[in-house]
């Protein structure tokens, strides 16, 4: 029997306009209220945001928004396509932002993530993540409180 690597060869790069459809199809079946394709349209204009994507033989099968603020990356959102899901592109695109945060003069990565994602959670924690306080009713649309979560990079 041949092993073979269940993570696939993928290529993470800076999204394209033209990859805004496949990054709305990945929010709209990754979030319970996803953002309007037009949010990561303003994103793609601003300085300090990067949304990089995930290409898997050309098709973008997951994304990562995050924003760089003075020392710290605070990643917004990291979504992986549904069938693409736990096979390791989420964990390739976060240790992406991580090597960047570290390659850098980054010190600190934060984030906000649903307190009931235990999947997003414990992806979090394997990379060295954190638990460092909680936003109560954090998400408007179900009361829903966020753990804030931080990995010190320095």
């Amino acid at each position: 029997m041949i092993a073979t690597d269940p993570a696939p060869a993928l290529v993470i790069e800076p999204m394209r306009p033209d990859d805004l459809d496949a990054v709305d199809e990945i929010e709209r079946h990754s979030f319970k209220t996803p953002w309007a394709a037009s949010v990561f349209a303003e994103e793609l204009t601003r300085e300090w945001a990067r949304v990089d994507v995930a290409r898997d033989d050309g098709r973008v099968v997951a994304f990562a928004d995050y924003w760089l603020v003075k020392d710290e990356i605070h990643i917004l959102a990291i979504a992986t396509h549904p069938d693409r899901r736990r096979r390791g592109v989420g964990r390739a695109l976060l240790d992406h932002v991580i090597a960047l945060g570290r390659g850098g003069d980054y010190t600190l990565v934060t984030l906000e993530v649903r307190a009931s994602n235990r999947p997003a959670i414990a992806l979090y924690e394997a990379a060295g993540f954190a638990r460092v306080g909680v936003r109560p009713r954090y998400y408007a649309e179900d009361d829903e409180d966020a753990l804030v979560m931080t990995l010190t990079l320095r």
